[in-house]
């Protein structure tokens, strides 16, 4: 066979060939040939796999019955012309067989056409770990439109929709078996592509609903690789995965689907260790998390702990009345620092309520602010929203006066009853990079009040130089973390990092604790969490929890993060260490500030604040923050005109922009982008740009220079500006 002839077109770009020498390790297929009798044209037994079962104990589905149905035509001997054209049945047989011997396939039946010399094999695709039909039936779709050519959707007797190729193929095989082998690793191929996709989408909030063909959530991102032409300048917000990252989720995947039953536990064990390795520098344990937001519940969970061992310690007459019912209930008071410059959520999640209508795990539906079950049966829990700005003056920075706010609300709270427990946070980077409160303020109060204060770094954006989780784990509390905001994993992927002594006082707490009471601590947990993402860090926690798999989406996301936090550790180590990576961070920090400042007065750039020690990488704020406006005089963009802005950004918007455009700003329009969603800020909102993981690995490894990634950056400040002056005239269009 002619391999130039054996390509199939896919309308994206990407082509399906087969090739006889595939580039890694296959499985190789014992494929019996043998002649193909009246007898066996309506059953085939192949006896190489018998169940079609797409999952396991979560969601079983059969897709089809255990062997072939029968063949739709009533043709049970070869006609005369069947006989001229016998390939076409030898193929189908070998494919059907191929198709059996192969994981990733679930057949359902043949067809005989036309007089009886074409045949069609039907079939579904969707690999191990399908949570259900849909996702089958999703693979299957998206894997036959790729190429009509090769395989088409087709109605089956009952309307289900199936993909069919017809044999004998268009295409000469000069080695029947080889040939349909390398079809169907090729197929293969892209089935494992769309499968992991489908599964990185899994076991998040509402903030992970994708849509349409590309697969895109409401911040323009999702599981596919992104797309090259992007000028990707959005790690603040979300991200989609790089083509690295997305190929170490297929490998995480393929290890998934080798290991069976024990590879949940082996995987996401891997995935807790790689992340301590990397950054807690031996002085603490993480709990996997899929977002940072959800991360919330294990430092209230530590404070809800805390505070019922001191109700069962202090007189209840010593406690306020609510509390003197004999139940021993704790007393929780959450103080969520930068208030609307930390994730969506965080106020709801912080006081053990939902902040989502989708939860990871369990399917269900919930009522956004909802209390999680169980848990407020434990504890009275309260939020405190703290904003760290104030007024129009010195817009770039906090309130002058934030520390003592945070600090006397905390004293208050502490006052309130001998049994509460404040939850206080530490921001090490807000939306816009503030540090707030001081970590004096934490200082203070976990010296005078010990235990009674559980003192949380919010260190989810990840900008910080590598010694400041060590250190807070050596001296205050746990660490919200996580892979998909700096780093640019694919949103979302977070864990909680644990010091040593919390992990320890934790589990003896939990060992005082009724089996009931840790039961309920479980069932309040596992809308959010598996046993597998708490492992051996909370063992009585661990063994409460529902049996089953881990979340696969998280385990997945969390690969394609922990490729973007090695790479960028290992280019940082070949390349001088953290002092030459913090260079070139303050280079192009240093740079982007003196660009934005130059396409006034339709942008207008907001000073950010940096902070000495190891508060930030490079002691730069790596967030630039513009505001927007249509010209001099005008009031700057509202944060409903900037998410319109951040959406035209990702746009080729050449046809669109007005006909008096010039040849430059036709260019401008053209680039598609992808920001930092829009913040509402004093003074008026900004949208960000910022400095990811994948942008500094090119700059320290030198497979970007500087100049030229300004030269791109300011491509994407220059199409700011013309949305901006052309904001009105964009939105007379249907865009």
């Amino acid at each position: 066979m002619s391999l130039a002839m054996s390509q199939f077109t896919i309308p994206n770009g990407t082509r399906l060939q087969m090739t006889r020498k595939p580039s890694a390790p296959r499985r190789t297929y014992a494929v019996r040939v043998n002649a193909v009798s009246a007898d066996r044209q309506g059953k085939i037994q192949v006896g190489v796999r018998h169940s079609m079962r797409v999952t396991r104990l979560r969601d079983i589905v059969e897709v089809s019955p255990d062997l072939w149905e029968p063949a739709e035509s009533s043709a049970a001997v070869p006609t005369s012309k069947q006989a001229k054209r016998g390939d076409g049945l030898t193929q189908a047989t070998i494919f059907k067989e191929l198709l059996l011997a192969s994981k990733h396939f679930r057949l359902y039946s043949q067809k005989t056409h036309g007089d009886g010399d074409v045949y069609g094999v039907r079939f579904l695709m969707g690999s191990p770990r399908m949570e259900g039909l849909d996702d089958v039936f999703r693979v299957t779709r998206c894997v036959a439109e790729r190429d009509e050519g090769l395989m088409n959707l087709v109605p089956d007797s009952s309307g289900m929709m199936v993909a069919e190729i017809m044999f004998p193929l268009a295409m000469p095989l000069d080695n029947t078996i080889d040939d349909l082998s390398s079809l169907v690793r090729a197929i293969e191929t892209q089935i494992i592509e769309e499968s992991t996709v489908c599964l990185m989408e899994k076991g998040s909030d509402d903030r992970s609903v994708f849509h349409g063909e590309r697969r895109l959530n409401k911040y323009f991102t999702g599981m596919y690789a992104r797309a090259p032409d992007l000028l990707h300048r959005g790690t603040c917000t979300s991200s989609s995965p790089t083509p690295g990252a997305l190929e170490a989720s297929k490998e995480m995947l393929h290890r998934l689907w080798e290991g069976e039953e024990s590879a949940d536990v082996v995987l996401i064990d891997e995935v807790r260790s790689r992340v301590e390795e990397l950054f807690c520098g031996g002085n603490g344990r993480a709990v996997i998390h899929p977002s940072g937001t959800d991360a919330e519940t294990m430092p209230l969970l530590q404070a809800v702990l805390a505070s019922r061992a001191l109700a069962r310690a202090v007189p209840e007459k010593d406690r306020p009345s609510d509390f003197r019912d004999g139940t021993q209930r704790g007393n929780v008071i959450s103080l969520v620092a930068c208030a609307g410059e930390v994730g969506s959520g965080t106020t709801e999640a912080a006081e053990g309520r939902f902040f989502s209508k989708a939860v990871p795990l369990g399917g269900n539906r919930v009522d956004m602010g909802q209390e999680l079950p169980a848990l407020h049966d434990l504890a009275a829990m309260e939020s405190i929203e703290l904003v760290a700005r104030g007024g129009e003056r010195d817009v770039g920075r906090g309130k002058s006066d934030y520390d003592a706010i945070v600090e006397a609300k905390a004293r208050e709270a502490l006052a309130s009853d001998p049994a509460a427990v404040v939850v206080l946070h530490t921001v090490a980077g807000s939306k816009t990079g503030l540090v707030m409160p001081s970590p004096a303020v934490a200082d203070t109060l976990t010296a005078e009040f010990g235990d009674r204060v559980v003192s949380v770094l919010d260190a989810c954006q990840m900008r910080h130089h590598p010694d400041l989780i060590p250190r807070w784990l050596g001296e205050q509390g746990p660490i919200l973390m996580t892979s998909s905001k700096f780093f640019g994993g694919p949103s979302f992927g977070s864990a909680v990092f644990f010091p040593h002594r919390a992990v320890d006082t934790m589990n003896a707490q939990l060992n005082d604790e009724s089996p009931a009471t840790v039961a309920a601590i479980a069932e309040a947990c596992a809308s959010y969490l598996t046993h597998h993402d708490i492992g051996d860090v909370l063992p009585k926690l661990h063994d409460a929890m529902p049996p089953g798999f881990c979340n696969s989406g998280v385990l997945l996301r969390w690969a394609a993060g922990l490729h973007e936090m090695e790479t960028l550790n290992a280019t940082t180590e070949s390349n001088g260490g953290v002092a030459n990576t913090e260079d070139h961070v303050r280079a192009w920090v240093h740079a982007m500030r003196e660009e934005a400042q130059k396409f006034s007065p339709h942008l207008e750039y907001v000073p950010a604040v940096d902070y000495e020690g190891d508060w930030q990488l490079g002691g730069v704020n790596t967030i630039i923050a513009v505001r927007l406006r249509s010209g001099a005089g005008e009031d700057f963009f509202s944060t409903a005109d900037l998410k319109k802005v951040y959406a035209l950004m990702t746009a080729d918007l050449t046809e669109f922009i007005s006909p008096e455009s010039t040849m430059a700003e036709r260019r401008v329009a053209s680039q598609k982008c992808l920001t930092g969603q829009p913040v509402d800020i004093p003074g008026g909102s900004v949208l960000r740009t910022v400095l990811g993981a994948a942008q500094l690995k090119d700059l320290v490894g030198g497979k970007q220079p500087l100049d030229q990634m300004i030269e791109d950056d300011r491509v994407l400040l220059s199409k700011l500006a013309l949305i901006a002056r052309q904001y009105d005239y964009l939105l007379s269009h249907s865009l």
